[in-house]
């Protein structure tokens, strides 16, 4: 039985142990004012040529808020959806405001995708693609800017978010549509798969361990109590499983041994009154079955 149910844990759905345990299951809590935003300088060299950058943004309040910004508009969005810029490019402002029609108060997904060598900067609300934008020929991002949370930059007035936002991650690489809809497929709680591990340069929950500047406050998701009840139910549900598996193994074992107790005494009553040695005795138990049925047969 030990064996069935290591075996049955072996089968687990690849969701329950694929994905990463350093993932954070906290969210930041901005004021709604000018100097509250969390603002560094990250290492960008690795998404010059490609990235992706993908968050839960919730919106507490009218604004034009930017939850986050790089390099002062090298890459750039608001939560109304009225700026989504890539190399201060400002070509898609004010088109994209009815897609990003979430209540206040509601979680979304943004996603934004580009690589050079596709020249397309591609902007994805809750898994769907909305807009588009071509970009210059050899233009590569910019290294060196500062990445401000919560701001457009350090105190301006007109930007503030004032929201809420969650499992803020950069790739070093363009993902495709289907690797940005399964990031938002499980809602807020949806985990970064192990696949895309190796692509993730910042990190959200090394973001919650740097310095903040005004009133940032962590809050707890309640993504983590549901990730542990999904686990208990699907571990209830493989032993469920296991159970019936045992159950029938158990049938099966009993038919086959009433098998054998009939082919025993086909054997006794065949051989009733006739003087067995040890030796043949022992010949006889070491037959198999096809070899007692030929036996039987004769």
């Amino acid at each position: 039985m030990f064996m069935l149910l290591l075996a049955a844990l072996c089968v687990l759905p690849e969701s329950s142990n694929a994905e990463t345990t350093t993932q954070s299951f906290t969210a930041l809590r901005f004021n709604f004012d000018s100097s509250s935003y969390i603002s560094y300088y990250p290492d960008m060299s690795p998404m010059r040529q490609s990235f992706s950058i993908c968050l839960w943004i919730k919106k507490l309040r009218p604004g034009n808020g930017a939850p986050f910004t790089y390099r002062y508009g090298e890459i750039f969005m608001t939560d109304t959806g009225y700026h989504n810029q890539l190399f201060e490019s400002d070509s898609l402002n004010g088109q994209l405001t009815s897609k990003f029609s979430t209540p206040y108060g509601s979680w979304y997904f943004y996603c934004s995708t580009w690589s050079l060598a596709s020249r397309t900067f591609r902007i994805y609300h809750n898994g769907e693609l909305i807009g588009t934008q071509t970009t210059p020929s050899g233009r590569t991002l910019e290294a060196g800017g500062p990445l401000v949370l919560g701001n457009y930059l350090p105190n301006f007035f007109w930007h503030r978010f004032g929201g809420e936002m969650y499992n803020l991650n950069m790739f070093s690489r363009e993902l495709t549509a289907s690797e940005v809809a399964s990031l938002s497929e499980n809602g807020l709680c949806t985990l970064i798969p192990e696949s895309l591990e190796d692509y993730r340069k910042i990190k959200w929950e090394e973001i919650l361990k740097l310095s903040r500047s005004g009133t940032v406050q962590d809050f707890d998701t309640g993504c983590e109590l549901l990730q542990e009840l999904s686990l208990n139910r699907t571990l209830e549900e493989v032993l469920d499983n296991t159970k019936i598996e045992l159950e029938k193994t158990k049938i099966e074992l009993e038919e086959t041994k009433a098998d054998l107790m009939n082919v025993w005494d086909i054997i006794n009553s065949r051989l009733f009154g006739m003087r067995i040695t040890d030796k043949q005795i022992k010949l006889i138990k070491e037959l198999d079955d096809e070899e007692i049925e030929t036996c039987l047969d004769s």
